[in-house]
C-alpha cells in the first residue's frame, strides 16, 4: 500500500490519481473533522482544504508530521476560518452595516484612520528584517504560514516563532 506521504510527493508532481486516492482514503475523517469544527459549513470547509492540499502539496515536509495530520489541520483551520468570518457577517447585519451608505466614514474617522494607519506602520517598520518580512508577506500579500517558508526557504517553526515574536512587538508597540 501506499503511504499519505507517497502520495502527497506524488500530488506535488500533479499527480491527479495521487489526489483522487488520497481523498478516498480521507474523506470520511476529513468530512467529520469539518463538521465538528464548523457543522453549517462543514462541505465548504472540506472543498478549500483538498483544494489547499492539492495547491500547497510542494511545502508539505514529512519530518514535521504526518500527511494525515497535515490534512486534518488544514481541515480544522479553514472551518475555523469560515466559522469566524461567518460571525463578522451576522455582527455587521445586526449592526446594519448592510446599508452602503452608512458604511461610508466621516472625516473625523477618515483622520483617526490616517494617524493609526502610520502607527502601525512606524510599528511594522520597527521590527527586526526577518520578522517585518514575515508579517508582510501575510499581511499584505496574504500568504499562509506553510507559504511563507516556502517563498523563504525556511522552517515552518521559524516562520511561527517570527510570526509570534512580531505580533507580540506590535502588540505592545501599539498598545503603549
Amino acid at each position: 500500500m501506499v503511504t499519505d506521504e507517497e502520495l502527497l510527493r506524488r500530488i506535488a508532481g500533479r499527480d491527479e490519481r495521487a489526489f483522487a486516492q488520497l481523498y478516498e482514503r480521507h474523506f470520511v475523517t476529513a468530512r467529520a473533522t469539518a463538521r465538528r469544527v464548523c457543522p453549517d459549513l462543514a462541505d465548504d470547509a472540506l472543498q478549500d482544504a483538498f483544494f489547499a492540499l492539492w495547491r500547497d502539496a510542494p511545502a508539505f515536509r514529512p519530518r514535521s508530521g504526518g500527511a494525515a495530520g497535515w490534512l486534518h489541520t488544514i481541515v480544522r483551520n479553514r472551518g475555523l476560518d469560515l466559522r469566524r468570518q461567518a460571525a463578522v457577517r451576522e455582527r455587521r447585519c445586526v449592526a446594519g452595516e448592510t446599508d452602503a451608505v452608512s458604511a461610508w466614514p466621516g472625516p473625523e474617522a477618515v483622520v483617526a484612520g490616517r494617524e493609526e494607519r502610520a502607527r502601525v506602520r512606524a510599528a511594522v517598520d520597527g521590527l527586526p528584517a526577518p520578522q517585518r518580512e514575515v508579517v508582510l508577506l501575510a499581511y499584505v500579500e496574504e500568504l499562509t504560514q506553510m507559504e511563507i517558508a516556502a517563498r523563504l526557504s525556511v522552517a515552518l517553526g521559524t516562520v511561527k516563532g517570527r510570526s509570534r515574536l512580531a505580533l507580540r512587538h506590535l502588540a505592545r508597540e501599539l498598545t503603549a
